[in-house]
Parts: C-alpha cells; structure tokens; sequence
C-alpha cells in the first residue's frame, strides 16, 4: 500500500530529523532504535531507526523521506545531512536534497564561507 499511496512519486517529500534519544523497540525481534525528531507544517513527528546503531551522534541531522499525504509515515534515510543546512523549506523538498544542491534549505552562509564551501 506504500508504494501506491503513501510513497509513490508523487508524494514522496524529503526533510531533516533532528536526533533526540536511544531506545528500545519491544517487537518479536526486540531491537535497538533511534529516535528522530521532524516537523512538517510546524507539526511535530517522530521516526525511529535502527540504521545508525553504530554511529556517534555527535552531528544530530539525518534525511528523513516522508508522505505528503500522511505526514507521520516517514523512513530515516541513511544520509546524514551536511552542518551548514540549517533547516528545510516549509513542506520539504520533492526533489531529493544532494542532487537539487539543497535548494531552498536555510543555509549557514558564515560556516559555508569560513569552510571555504560553495554558497549555491
């Protein structure tokens, strides 16, 4: 039902989860998660994954793809998003973010210069 309704090309929007916490999910193969954080018109989701299990979450943004029609049904994308995007346009991205440059994204233009980066 994803395929055809939730996440089809047409619904399929990208933005950044902010990590908040560790935990476990209590299924039949118990697992360790992580738990992210995003909005979608200023209303609060949460997300968890298992994919960054191994990783310091020192730097605390991830792509998080999620419905335009159902906002809370959403994947953690394991692509963790660069420190001078700040924040995502107002509804996300329909494009996937790397490849649009992070168009429409607030930028941290004084960390971009100081890193010697490409403002786009």
């Amino acid at each position: 039902m994803d395929k055809f309704y939730y996440f089809n090309d047409n619904n399929i929007r990208y933005t950044i989860g902010t990590y908040y916490k560790d935990g476990v999910i209590i299924n039949s193969s118990s697992s360790k998660e992580k738990g992210f954080i995003y909005y979608v018109d200023s209303i609060k989701h949460v997300v968890t994954t298992s994919k960054f299990n191994n990783t310091d979450m020192s730097h605390t943004h991830v792509l998080i793809m999620f419905s335009a029609v159902f906002h809370g049904n959403a994947n953690v994308l394991n692509i963790i998003v660069p420190k001078w995007v700040l924040a995502p346009p107002k509804g996300g991205w329909k494009q996937f973010p790397p490849d649009i440059n992070w168009k429409g994204a607030e930028l941290d233009t004084a960390y971009m210069k100081k890193m010697n980066l490409e403002i786009p």
